[in-house]
């Protein structure tokens, strides 16, 4: 039986990372990775450098993260440009906010 990796574990969307900067004849260097987890930081708290783990993220907050890891990792196989990506995800999270608040 196959094992399936943690939803916080972004080995998914790295390996998408570095599939997307392949077909465009590119290196993924360790820089991209953190500019991926810096996106993810801004989009689950409105801050880039914020702490935040992902790999376990607080108990009222697994579901938008996990959403959030899933979203990126799609939008970067249908080659969306970063600040659009930055931009997506961080609505995700203020749109799932705002429903919670209801």
């Amino acid at each position: 039986m196959k094992s399936h990796p943690s939803p916080f574990n972004c080995a998914s969307m790295q390996a998408a990372l570095k599939a997307h900067r392949d077909s465009l004849g590119k290196q993924t260097e360790q820089r991209h990775y953190v500019n991926e987890v810096s996106l993810l930081r801004f989009a689950l708290t409105g801050n880039s450098k914020a702490k935040y783990d992902l790999a376990n993220p607080p108990a009222g907050r697994k579901r938008i993260t996990r959403r959030v890891i899933c979203t990126n990792r799609r939008l970067i196989t249908e080659h969306v440009a970063f600040h659009l990506r930055k931009q997506a995800c961080r609505e995700l999270v203020l749109k799932y906010e705002a429903q919670s608040l209801k």
